[in-house]
């Protein structure tokens, strides 16, 4: 189990709303408690977005509330109806991201309890849906208010760690199958494992980059940093697709000719070595105008990989031979899509740090864990 931010500002917004709740006397509490919940979101921008759309759905439930009590009552029946009326509403506006809170609304404004006393009059009843809307809106506008003020997400620090631990995890597998000493099975089920982690980290890029600056002369500076994380996340992506196909095809690469697994190995052993380096680079443990040299370590060889791959494929004997090489060519394309990826990510980290470097920070905090 894990304990982050997002946990305790839902803990904070319920606290807040409940408390501007009974400092205005309002009630049911219980409606804008669970507002707050519904409405909380994952950065501010989306919070401050989403505001704007839950006033609108809100207010079309609260309105088709009204008009359904007034023409029709409050028979269960009638609150079902309404509730199909405001869904379909939503959608016909595109608001169907906030349909939920705008039945919350249905059913609060529908169930107030001054519809079922007989000499209720309806000014008593429009006032009581009054001060239920404005208890939904005050759990949403308490979301927005923890958001913008309270802890806002770290999300360089989290990308960057993520990132980190997913690839060291992915370099133990791809070592472990070089090694010829995995078990399928098992390695199989943990790659699902990586690929999940690897989805998140991609889903939390996706909340990075909705997050805006207030200050025009810090956007271009966040521009670079979020195009940096891009590619930081795409070669974490492209390390997990090499290690997919590695334990696709586990049984081709152990009956390859061993001289041609010691190459594999050797350009693979460069590349995870060259990855982690980048890694220092991002938090500056290394300098930023270092020699590099990236993609496939080919100089010490008299021959490229693809010439060796070629060469041992026109060797091949047997047809089920070739197949086998067939196989190890989805590897190599992986290999290279991989190199190429940390080419492109070593030269934007090299002139992001080289250039403008007052500007160009990040505040990467320590971690030692996913987040």
């Amino acid at each position: 189990m894990r304990f982050g931010a997002r946990v305790l500002k839902t803990g904070l917004t319920v606290v807040l709303t409940l408390f501007i709740t009974h400092l205005f006397g309002l009630g049911p509490s219980l409606i804008a408690g669970i507002a707050a919940v519904f409405a909380l979101q994952p950065n501010v921008h989306r919070s401050a977005m989403k505001t704007w759309e839950q006033f609108q759905g809100n207010g079309i439930g609260a309105i088709a509330a009204i008009i359904m009590v007034l023409l029709f009552g409050n028979n269960i029946i009638v609150i079902g109806l309404t509730v199909v009326l405001v869904l379909a509403t939503l959608l016909f506006f595109n608001l169907q991201s906030v349909s939920t809170l705008a039945v919350v609304t249905v059913i609060a404004v529908m169930d107030a309890p001054q519809i079922l006393e007989e000499d209720a009059s309806t000014l008593a009843f429009l006032e009581a849906a009054g001060i239920r809307f404005a208890l939904v809106m005050i759990g949403v506008l308490s979301s927005l208010l923890i958001n913008l003020v309270f802890i806002p997400p770290r999300y360089e620090t989290k990308m960057y760690h993520n990132c980190f631990n997913i690839t060291t995890d992915i370099f133990k597998y791809i070592r472990l199958e070089l090694s010829s000493i995995s078990e399928f099975q098992i390695v199989k089920k943990d790659i699902e494992s990586l690929r999940e982690r690897v989805v998140k980290l991609e889903t939390m890029y996706l909340w990075y980059r909705e997050e805006r600056s207030f200050f025009r002369k810090d956007r271009f500076a966040d521009a670079r940093r979020k195009i940096l994380f891009k590619h930081l996340i795409s070669s974490t992506r492209r390390a997990f697709e090499l290690l997919r196909k590695f334990n696709r095809f586990e049984n081709d690469y152990n009956h390859l000719d061993e001289d041609f697994q010691n190459r594999i190995r050797f350009e693979l052993e460069y590349l995870m070595t060259f990855h982690e380096q980048i890694f220092m680079k991002f938090t500056e443990k290394i300098k930023a105008n270092v020699p590099n040299e990236g993609g496939i370590h080919e100089d010490l060889y008299e021959t490229t990989l693809m010439d060796d791959f070629i060469r041992h494929y026109n060797e091949a004997e047997t047809e089920e031979e070739k197949m086998q090489y067939t196989s190890i060519m989805e590897i190599l394309s992986s290999l290279y899509e991989y190199a190429n990826s940390l080419e492109r990510i070593n030269r934007l980290t090299d002139s992001f740090f080289r250039f403008h470097s007052e500007k160009n920070k990040i505040d990467i905090q320590d971690e030692t864990l996913d987040i």
